[in-house]
C-alpha cells in the first residue's frame, strides 16, 4: 500500500487507519465465473495488507479463480433526514480497498494472520493455543493493498 496516498490529507489518513483497525467487518467483492459475489467477512488490518479467513466453499473457489478483490469497510452509518425527501441521505465513514488476495500456505504466516484476527476480536485469547484441526481446515488470505480511498459524509449540522 502506498504509505501516504496523495489524495488523502494526514487527517484523512489517520481516520482511514482508525476505521481499518476498528471496523467490525468488511464487504468483500470478488468474481466468480457466473458474475460478481459480495460477502461480509471479519478481517484484521496491518499496514499494507488485510487478513481474511474462510473454509472451503464458495469464497475460496472464487478467490482461487480470480484473486482480485475489492473491500468496502464502513462505520458510523446513520440516516440523515434532509429538509425534503430528495435531500435525505446517510452519514458515514468508508474505506474502499482494492488488491489481490494471496492464499497463505506457510504455517507461520497463517498463524501470524490468524493471531492478528484473534487479537482484533478477542484480545484476551491472542496467546491461547489454536485448535490444530480448525487451523488445518482454515484458509487464510493476505490481501495485498494496491489502492485505497477514504470518504466521509458527516451528519448535517455537525
Amino acid at each position: 500500500m502506498h504509505e501516504q496516498p496523495s489524495h488523502l490529507t494526514p487527517e484523512e489518513r489517520k481516520r482511514a487507519d482508525a476505521l481499518l483497525y476498528g471496523a467490525p467487518f468488511a464487504f468483500v467483492a470478488m468474481s466468480e465465473t457466473t458474475g460478481p459475489y459480495v460477502v461480509p467477512m471479519n478481517f484484521a488490518y496491518v499496514p499494507g495488507r488485510i487478513y481474511l479467513h474462510t473454509g472451503p466453499g464458495r469464497k475460496s473457489a472464487a478467490l482461487a479463480s480470480n484473486s482480485r478483490v475489492c473491500l468496502a469497510i464502513t462505520t458510523d452509518e446513520v440516516f440523515d433526514k434532509g429538509p425534503t425527501p430528495c435531500k435525505d441521505g446517510f452519514a458515514y465513514r468508508a474505506v474502499i480497498v482494492e488488491g489481490w488476495a494471496h492464499l497463505l500456505e506457510e504455517p507461520e504466516e497463517r498463524e501470524t494472520a490468524l493471531r492478528a484476527i484473534v487479537e482484533k476480536y478477542d484480545p484476551a485469547a491472542v496467546d491461547s493455543p489454536l485448535d490444530a484441526k480448525a487451523l488445518f481446515n482454515t484458509l487464510v488470505y493476505a490481501v495485498i493493498v494496491d489502492e485505497f480511498s477514504y470518504r466521509e459524509r458527516p451528519r448535517r449540522g455537525q
